[in-house]
């Protein structure tokens, strides 16, 4: 069975303009550092981009997204930052915000992730002449370790028998 010409060409001009519309990139940074940052000029239309990573101990991620307008030419609308822990079939979503061309810079911090595998997840439109253009940082933040309930009365003991001989001296 032949297309015609025409069928043809509609059908390669449809798919090139799908084609030139998206845009998926993958980049696995490996185990997390303290600092990654991805720099992004995206095409005219819709994108969707994925940033692997791993966790070796329990972690806080602190992440930034940035449009990077300039005037009509890059432009991001209804950006998106989700985080996601890779559990097999399914992965399970940790949490997301939103940034664009009116937002700028916004933060979130995702809060004692448990070692693993993760990814980033940033999607939107790039709505400007030549696109869009955004900027994503994840930073590690040092876990603060919480002292255990013994731990603390003990302390809580000591100070009070410290306050107790202090004021028996006074007398």
């Amino acid at each position: 069975m032949r297309l015609h010409p025409a069928l043809l060409a509609a059908t390669a001009a449809i798919a090139s303009t799908f084609a030139f519309n998206a845009q998926a990139v993958t980049t696995d940074w490996g185990v997390h550092d303290a600092l990654e940052v991805a720099s992004v000029r995206t095409p005219v239309g819709s994108f969707n981009d994925s940033y692997l990573f791993s966790l070796t101990a329990v972690e806080t991620l602190f992440s930034t997204a940035v449009s990077n307008n300039l005037t009509s030419a890059l432009n991001i609308t209804g950006g998106q930052v989700s985080l996601f822990r890779e559990a097999g079939a399914v992965d399970t979503t940790v949490g997301s915000f939103a940034f664009n061309d009116v937002t700028g810079s916004i933060s979130h911090a995702f809060g004692l992730l448990g070692a693993g595998d993760y990814y980033y997840e940033v999607s939107g439109a790039g709505t400007g002449s030549l696109g869009g253009f955004y900027t994503l940082s994840s930073t590690l933040l040092p876990v603060t370790p919480v002292p255990e309930a013994d731990s603390l009365a003990m302390m809580l003991a000591g100070l009070g028998v410290l306050g107790f001989l202090g004021r028996r001296r006074i007398r």
